[in-house]
This record gives structure tokens, sequence and C-alpha cells, in this order.
């Protein structure tokens, strides 16, 4: 099975957080299930959700009836405990490198071509696309880290898939490609892809979709 994967850092959540957290919209995507033990174990006394289904994996978590708040009416704030604003990104999104092919000058990558390779260089096919939630708006735009360098996302993102032009980066299949994830590691993060889809960072999270496996790190 192909790796698709949200790794959330657990302990750096933890340092992040106050006595209370807005989990509304699941955690802005981070996955409540794996979220709510970490901040009841902290000691966060209020945690707000956004529906039912919500309700009951905080209380399974160990929060009261009273401490659990539900607002069907609205979307997360508390931003800084997941990274998103003033606090460092407790979230990574990763895909697996699964083709790797050289090619010459001129050739035309993905849908419509809309990236010709400007001179003879290495693409790599990474198994993410926007059935996962990368936005398309994303396409010829955003760069992706492989390997601890930073590589231009070419081409227009298919449903499963995207393309980065790697040039004479030596790559192996397997490899671990970053979306978005910790600056200080030379990563692309959530609010790099803001900017380069025009969307805020945290509707970038909460869109990744279900087969993405949120999983601890």
């Amino acid at each position: 099975m192909l790796r698709r994967r949200a790794i959330v850092d657990l302990d750096l959540f933890a340092r992040q957080l106050s006595d209370s957290l807005d989990a509304r919209a699941d955690a802005f995507g981070h996955g409540l299930a794996l979220l709510a033990p970490v901040a009841r174990a902290a000691g966060v006394q209020r945690i707000a959700v956004s529906d039912d289904r919500d309700a009951a994996i905080a209380r399974s978590a160990g929060f009261s009836e009273r401490a659990v708040i539900v607002d069907r009416g609205g979307a997360g704030t508390d931003r800084a405990a997941y990274g998103l604003s003033t606090g460092l990104p407790v979230l990574t999104v990763v895909g697996e490198v699964v083709a790797l092919k050289r090619v010459a000058a001129g050739v035309g990558v993905s849908y419509g071509y809309t990236y010709r390779t400007p001179a003879p260089t290495m693409l790599a096919l990474v198994a993410l696309g926007y059935a996962d939630g990368v936005p398309r708006a994303a396409s010829n735009r955003a760069e992706v880290a492989v390997a601890g360098a930073r590589h231009q996302l070419v081409g227009r993102i298919a449903m499963d898939q995207l393309v980065l032009d790697v040039g004479d980066a030596h790559l192996d299949l397997g490899m671990d490609a970053v979306l978005w994830g910790q600056e200080a590691r030379g990563e692309p993060t959530a609010l790099d892809w803001g900017v380069w889809t025009t969307r805020d960072p945290w509707t970038l999270t909460a869109g990744l979709a279900p087969r993405v496996a949120r999983v601890a790190r």
C-alpha cells in the first residue's frame, strides 16, 4: 500500500497547549483521536468540538461532560497550538516517491503539458494528489522536500499523484516527499503552501482526505 501520511508530533503539540483547546473541525485535520488524549494529559480543562462524534472522542479521552463544548457553527481558531500561526508546526504531510524517470529537455509534464523541462533532468512521481487534499492551485508553484532538499512541483496535480523536477538529485524509490513540515528541517510549511495556493493554512490541513493516515511521532 502506498504511503500517504500526516505525521503528528504529539510532544510538540503538548508543549504549545493552554488550559483550553479549540479543536473544532477535527483539530484542523490533525486527527482528534490522536490529539484529545494528549491534551487531557497535558492539563487542558476545556475542549471545543464541532459535533457529537468529536464530543464522544473527547469524552473517551477523559474530558468530562461539562468540559466538552459542542459548537456546530464554527471552525477552530486555536491555530497556535497546531503551529499554524505563532507556534511550531506539529504536522508533517508526506507521500511516497513511487517512480523516477530521466527525461530530455522539452518534455511535457502531466495533463495539458503546462510545464516543459527546460533541460535534461530527473522527474519524481509522488503518490499524493488532489484526492488526498493537495490543492490543484499548487501546480507549478509549490515546493516539496525530498532527502533534505526542496524541489519544484511541476505540471498539473493529478487525482492521485504529483510530479517534481529534481534535477540531478540522487533519490531512491520509496523516499518520503514532504509537502509541509518543519522550516527548521528545511521543509516547506503549511504557511508556505498557504502563500502558493492563496489559501489559509488551516484550511489546507483540515482538507486532508481520510485516506491520508494520521500517525503519531
